[in-house]
């Protein structure tokens, strides 16, 4: 028979499960905290990449109304710079119907000298409506051409005479002097035809042939007559055909 020799103070007590779980644990701990850190630094490079991206986006969408304010702008001014010249373009229209042949040679035979002569006119409407003349005149000599001017340019309607061209006959034949004026025509305004006179109406003299005198009012404070009563018929008492 065999002694057991136990020289322990407390019993023994087998801890290496628990290490071994502790350790599996801590190794499990650290391979998660790999794991969690290696995600969060691909979440952090996605998020950096999404950023780049919509900066770019914010970037692009600037540019791009930057550029819908630039074609509106353009579009508002042409739309604007159309109707101008649509609106001009009418006033050219206007004035070139407005413009009158009767009054302009009636003018130029009131203002021009009596030995000068026209060979043609030409009207120029501008989109303001302004009016070049461009007169093409003839006269007996080179005399002729300071006078015209001087008669033109005293008239309101011609502003700014210039001789444009001239043609001087060759030698001595007979040839009239022909002579260019260019002017601005300002034609005057046909003046308001003048209203007509209210009838007034008379409000003393003899009534009109016909008209029935107005009856005479009783004055302020007078009895109106009375009627004067009517008699009655008294009935007849001969006999009929004979006396009474």
């Amino acid at each position: 028979m065999s002694a057991s020799w136990n020289f322990a103070r407390r019993p023994f007590q087998d801890d290496r499960p628990v290490y071994a779980a502790v350790a599996l644990l801590f190794l499990l701990g650290a391979v998660l905290l790999v794991v969690n850190v290696r995600l969060f630094a691909a979440y952090r490079r996605n998020v950096a990449d999404v950023r780049v991206e919509i900066a770019a986006l914010e970037t692009r969408q600037r540019a791009a109304e930057t550029k819908a304010r630039e074609a509106q702008a353009v579009l508002s001014s042409f739309r604007l710079s159309s109707l101008a010249d649509e609106s001009r373009e009418l006033s050219r229209i206007v004035a070139e119907r407005r413009f009158s042949w009767t009054s302009l040679l009636a003018r130029l035979e009131r203002v021009l000298p009596s030995d000068v002569g026209i060979l043609r006119l030409q009207p120029v409407f501008d989109k303001e409506g302004d009016v070049t003349m461009n007169m093409q005149l003839v006269g007996r000599s080179r005399e002729a051409v300071v006078p015209t001017i001087a008669a033109l340019a005293h008239d309101p309607a011609f502003v700014g005479v210039q001789l444009h061209t001239e043609s001087q006959p060759e030698g001595n034949t007979a040839d009239p002097f022909l002579f260019d004026l260019v002017s601005h025509y300002v034609p005057e305004e046909p003046a308001a035809a003048p209203k007509k006179a209210a009838a007034v109406k008379p409000t003393g003299g003899k009534p009109a042939a016909g008209a029935r005198p107005p009856a005479a009012k009783p004055p302020a404070g007078a009895k109106a007559p009375a009627a004067k009563p009517t008699a009655p018929n008294k009935p007849a008492t001969g006999k009929p055909g004979g006396k009474p």
